[in-house]
Parts: C-alpha cells; sequence; structure tokens
C-alpha cells in the first residue's frame, strides 16, 4: 500500500512539474500610431517571454480565435531557438493579445520568403568553367578559391532571397554586389531562375520571363546596398579576401536569409573578418544587412548605383531617427520605373558623397555593428507603385514605421 502511495506520489509530482514547465503564454503588442500596418514583422526574444521551458517545435500560435502563421529562429545559429517570428496586420493604435498555446499546430501556412543556394555538382572543371552537371540547393559553402565570375558555379551566380513581391541575389564572388529579380507575379520564383543559363549562355533571366526578370545594372557600381569601405580616398569592396563561407541562415515561411563570413578583407594594407547576414520578411521589399565587422573599421560605405533619367531625393525630415536616399525613374533594364533607396539611421552617418558611377553614403558602426535596409520597388509588381509621388510617400510611411516599433508590453 505504501509503495503504490509513493508510486502515486511521484507520477503526480512529475505531471505537476511537467505541467508548470508547459503553460500557455501571452503576449501583448501595440502599435503605437495612428497608421495602419500590413505585414508588420515582429521578432519576440523567447528569453523575454518564456519561463516555462515550452517545447517550441510543437505549439500554435493565435491573434483572438485565428491561428496565425509563426516562425521559430536561431538567429545566431547556435542550434537553440532564441526568437519566434510573426507577421501581422495592425490598424491604428491597436493592441493584440498573442497565445502561444502548448499544443502543436494543426495547420499548414503558406511559404512566403525563401533563400537559396544553389551549387553545381558532378561537373568537369575546364578553362576556368565549371562544364555539365547539374545544379542543387545547399545549406552552406566554403567559396573554392579561385573561384571568379561567370564560371558557372552557382545558379544565377550566388546565393539570392525574396518575398513575395521582389527577389535580391548577390554575386559570390570577386563582385560581391547586389542585384534584383523584379516580379510580375506575387509569388516565390527563386527555384525557376538560371537553371541553365550560364551553361546554355542563354542568360534567359537578362530577358522578360513569365514571373519577371533581371531587371537592374550593376556593373562596377556598388548596384543596390552593396559593402565596401572608405580608405585613402578610395572605394573598396569585399574583392579580396582569404576566404570565404556562406550560409542560408533561414529559409521560412515568413523570414529567409543569407549569412557569408569574409575572412582577410583587404583594404589598402589592413585586413578585416567581416560577417554579412541579408533578410527579408513576408509581404516586404526591404532587404535587412546585419554586419558584424571586426577591427572596427573607419567606416562603412554602401551607395546606389546611377542612372540615367532617375532623380535622386533623401528623407524629408532630417531630424528622423532613420534617413533614406533613393533615386526613382526609368532606370529598369525593362524599360520601365523603378525605384530604389537606402534606409539608415542618422546616427550612424558620416557623409554622403557620389562619384560617377554611385550615390555614396558612409557610415559609422556601433562597436563593428551596424544595420541598414535596401529595397526596390518595380513599376511592373502586382499593386506596385506606379510613380515618384507613390514611392515618396511609401518611403515616409517606411521611416514612420521603423521610428515607432511595435511595442511588447
Amino acid at each position: 500500500m505504501l509503495k503504490d502511495l509513493l508510486k502515486y506520489f511521484v507520477i503526480l509530482m512529475i505531471l505537476m512539474l511537467t505541467g508548470c514547465n508547459k503553460k500557455d503564454i501571452k503576449v501583448y503588442l501595440k502599435n503605437p500610431i495612428s497608421l495602419e500596418r500590413i505585414d508588420e514583422p515582429v521578432q519576440i526574444s523567447l528569453e523575454k517571454i518564456d519561463k516555462t521551458g515550452l517545447d517550441y517545435f510543437n505549439i500554435s500560435v493565435y491573434d483572438g480565435d485565428s491561428e496565425i502563421p509563426f516562425q521559430i529562429e536561431d538567429l545566431d545559429m547556435n542550434k537553440i531557438p532564441d526568437h519566434i517570428t510573426l507577421v501581422l496586420n495592425f490598424k491604428s493604435e491597436e493592441k493584440k493579445e498573442i497565445k502561444i498555446y502548448n499544443k502543436p499546430t494543426q495547420s499548414s501556412f503558406k511559404k512566403r520568403t525563401q533563400a537559396e543556394l544553389s551549387r553545381k555538382f558532378d561537373y568537369e572543371f575546364k578553362n576556368g568553367k565549371y562544364s555539365g552537371g547539374y545544379f542543387k540547393n545547399i545549406d552552406w559553402i566554403r567559396v573554392p578559391d579561385g573561384h571568379k565570375d561567370h564560371d558557372a558555379l552557382f545558379r544565377y551566380e550566388g546565393p539570392g532571397w525574396e518575398s513575395e513581391k521582389v527577389g535580391y541575389r548577390f554575386y559570390l564572388d570577386q563582385r560581391n554586389r547586389i542585384d534584383i529579380f523584379g516580379k510580375k507575379v506575387n509569388d516565390l520564383v527563386l527555384q525557376e531562375i538560371g537553371l541553365n543559363d550560364l551553361e546554355a549562355k542563354d542568360d534567359s533571366y537578362h530577358n522578360m520571363q513569365w514571373w519577371g526578370m533581371d531587371i537592374f545594372k550593376v556593373g562596377n557600381s556598388l548596384g543596390l546596398g552593396s559593402i565596401a569601405m572608405r580608405y585613402n580616398n578610395k572605394l573598396y569592396t569585399v574583392e579580396e579576401t582569404d576566404s570565404v563561407y556562406c550560409y542560408i541562415e533561414s529559409n521560412g515561411v515568413l523570414r529567409s536569409g543569407v549569412k557569408t563570413k569574409y575572412f582577410g578583407w583587404q583594404v589598402g594594407e589592413n585586413k578585416y573578418y567581416l560577417e554579412s547576414d541579408f533578410s527579408i520578411f513576408a509581404g516586404s521589399r526591404m532587404t535587412r544587412v546585419s554586419l558584424i565587422i571586426d577591427p572596427v573599421p573607419p567606416n562603412i560605405c554602401t551607395g546606389l548605383a546611377k542612372a540615367e533619367n532617375t532623380e535622386y531625393f533623401e528623407s524629408e525630415d532630417k531630424l528622423s531617427k532613420w534617413q533614406y536616399i533613393a533615386l526613382y525613374g526609368k532606370q529598369s533594364l525593362a524599360g520601365d520605373d523603378l525605384g530604389i533607396a537606402i534606409i539608415f539611421q542618422r546616427e550612424n552617418l558620416i557623409q554622403k558623397s557620389e562619384d560617377d558611377l554611385n550615390y555614396v553614403i558612409n557610415l559609422n558602426t556601433k562597436n563593428g555593428k551596424l544595420t541598414y535596409y535596401f529595397l526596390a520597388a518595380w513599376q511592373q509588381e502586382v499593386d506596385g507603385i506606379k510613380n515618384i509621388e507613390e514611392f515618396k510617400n511609401y518611403l515616409e510611411n517606411i521611416l514612420l514605421v521603423l521610428n515607432n516599433p511595435i511595442e511588447i508590453l
């Protein structure tokens, strides 16, 4: 009898402790401004909201009575969940109660972002080209020494990331410039791009496809938001390095991103470790750029490629925490209107300048860390921005949102 009572007591204690460690969680959010916010990303630190030890791979999330998509994040890539990402709609000054339940989701949510890195396998390397073989998506790579532009190692020449609205890529070679895939469809398309282009030499994504096309000419410019440093009055892009590692940092329903580590970035007689993270949220045109650099540099530069038939302009409120520089006009390779912009914090600004190819902003890091954004808005997007006034209003609203983040109460 006593043995049975002890056994019952132990089982009861285990159940009680298990229950204590898996309570449902409520999170309160507030839109602090009188502006409706559609597809607003919210990233919540699990450390701040959860002391119960929930199994975050077996939960569901509700906004009121509606189950909503969510994404569990490991932002520092240490294999331990640290954030939960949501993308929500807020009415003017609306408060929301978000509930995280200790039960697996029964829903299948549409994937609204994507990141991929596709390299060639079973190739023959001859005459400086990766010939034959096939492309396959990978999670990471140490870029082979000697890899150069147009050698056909990577599908569309490097990693790509996208939301439903727009896609981006950067050249994972000595150029390290950022380019734009304009989209005529409200869907994910990277998996359709560049399947045979470099091998077949038909370069199809530079011509209009059912999904859109490469709409931007980069050349020797900074393209859109590419990374550089000014040293002794010379602009150094990330060209000479000792080694480069590239990772798919996230490939989720609501956020996707690419992380790249550059060892021994040569700038004049100096060398730096540079880590870049490009990420995009569902429903957004903006890429968030998060940089870590060591040792602390004198500056980080980025910019916009100059183009004919465009108008350059800047944010109206010069005291705003967030600022932008922008270009709008017929700079698309399709011959129509395209708006591009870089958004940065005023406290980071050293100076603005220009050269023959670029409008440049010089930025300070904070202890070797820096965050800025870039974006592109093409005329042919679904429900796209059609003129410069719409583009200006769009950018001013972005600043209003960035200056007034969603409050986690």
